[in-house]
């Protein structure tokens, strides 16, 4: 099952599966001893383009590994991309599926649409989460071992046998598709509450990701700089 992380304390909690922060964690001391490396012994131009195209991948790899996650709070679920970050108030939340990536579907007048977490139908605008991805293809896989594995242990032990019917499937589940499933909960139990303090028909927020951009921006014209120079 692909791994995931889920932190928060009270109301407010980040999901984001753990793949691109392993990614990014490997790079940042790739990068880290490669810098220093190149400050001891590169003195030449080449090192000082070494050095700023190190600083671009980095940027990057903040902005489309680290940075991405998705939080819900008392408000509602905030996508955090790489470029942009998108809030969505509880009652504007139609609908919570997981296609390529993490969807919200949102409700245009503030009121859910129809489907539930894994079904279709939504209406209105939709937003996609780079935080949470996971191809149809591992989700198949996914499934397909754990099927095996449950026939296997219910063979074998009588109490594992016993056990609900919806225990047994979540075994199967892939943490983007276990992320879903409880962010959609949420918005069906929050959407009422969150509802009540909320305008009738909010909708949408979205904001740039400045520094996310400057980390990527910064570092390129950089390296244009001491190219040309």
């Amino acid at each position: 099952m692909s791994q995931g992380t889920l932190t928060g304390t009270g109301e407010r909690q980040v999901f984001r599966t753990s793949g691109p922060q392993v990614v990014w964690w490997l790079w940042a001391a790739f990068a880290a001893a490669n810098l220093i490396d190149l400050a001891v012994q590169g003195r030449d131009h080449f090192a000082a383009e070494v050095a700023a195209f190190i600083l671009l991948v980095t940027g990057v790899a903040y902005a489309c590994a680290w940075r991405p996650r998705v939080v819900a709070d008392d408000s509602g679920i905030t996508l955090e991309n790489p470029l942009r970050d998108q809030h969505v108030p509880w009652s504007a939340v139609g609908q919570v599926r997981l296609g390529r990536s993490l969807e919200i579907h949102c409700s245009p007048a503030g009121g859910a649409t129809e489907g539930g977490a894994d079904g279709g139908g939504g209406k209105g605008r939709v937003l996609y989460a780079w935080a949470i991805q996971s191809s149809r293809r591992v989700r198949t896989n996914a499934d397909r071992r754990a099927r095996r594995t449950d026939r296997d242990m219910a063979s074998r032990s009588a109490s594992y046998a016993k056990l609900p019917p919806e225990a047994r499937e979540m075994k199967g589940k892939t943490a983007a598709e276990l992320m879903t499933r409880q962010l959609a909960g949420q918005a069906e139990d929050r959407r009422a509450r969150a509802g009540a303090g909320q305008p009738a028909g909010a909708q949408p927020s979205g904001r740039w990701a400045w520094w996310s951009i400057a980390a990527m921006l910064a570092p390129a014209v950089l390296l244009v700089i001491v190219v040309l120079v």
